[in-house]
């Protein structure tokens, strides 16, 4: 829930500030969705050298967030030079992909 409501609060003025230049599609909702579940199977699985804790799992959404934001600004910015269904899908691409260096790079933190 943290997720979601950080990136709403991030990602809607981007997305009503655009909405003129891009024409958002109801499947790019698995913006939201894709990276968090590929972060929840990291954890699953536990790939970390060490266990994530639980303020891993408070602050990890929040940093997620900020990457959705900028995962629309860079889908807004490749609409120009892209087709909008090549730039959508690979906007999400490009998340699933900062989930999975998220989940590396941030350490495991202590309770």
């Amino acid at each position: 829930m943290i997720h979601a409501v950080a990136a709403a609060v991030v990602v809607t003025p981007i997305v009503v500030l655009a909405r003129k230049r891009v024409h958002w599609r109801s499947w790019e909702l698995l913006r939201l969705v894709f990276p968090f579940c590929v972060r929840v199977a990291f954890i699953l699985f536990d790939m970390t050298t060490g266990s994530k804790s639980l303020s891993n799992l408070m602050v990890e959404p929040g940093i997620l967030a900020l990457g959705l934001a900028l995962g629309a600004l860079a889908r807004v910015a490749m609409s120009k030079c892209l087709s909008e269904s090549t730039a959508a899908t690979l906007a999400l691409v490009g998340m699933c992909a900062v989930a999975a260096g998220i989940f590396w790079i941030v350490p495991a933190l202590p309770e």
